[in-house]
């Protein structure tokens, strides 16, 4: 189980315990956060679960597939180095203490 913080566009943070094996968009949505739509439900096809890693998380998270990369092209204004989707991203106790923050807007 890991403490993951999303923060809101607007500064209003959310931490909540999240099961190892789902996923961080898992997390958002079964604790009903507001920011992250999922509208693929998690199958990296839409890029609705886009968020901004925390710069300190950046570097301990597993580097992106060609496939989460490509559907990043698609997210609102996405930042090449701190852009990801969440649904990409499986907890871990690892990820103990994740930040993350969700755009203004998902396309």
């Amino acid at each position: 189980m890991a403490k993951i913080t999303y923060v809101e566009h607007g500064g209003t943070e959310h931490t909540v315990e999240v099961a190892n094996g789902l996923t961080v968009m898992e997390g958002a949505r079964d604790n009903n956060i507001p920011g992250i739509e999922a509208d693929c439900g998690g199958a990296c096809a839409c890029s609705t679960c886009h968020v901004y890693i925390h710069p300190d998380w950046v570097e301990k998270l597993p580097a992106k597939d060609d496939m989460e990369e490509d559907m990043l092209d698609f997210a609102y204004e996405p930042d090449q180095a701190r852009s990801r989707l969440t649904c990409q991203i499986k907890v871990t106790d690892e990820l103990d203490g994740l930040v993350v923050q969700m755009p203004e807007k998902q396309i």
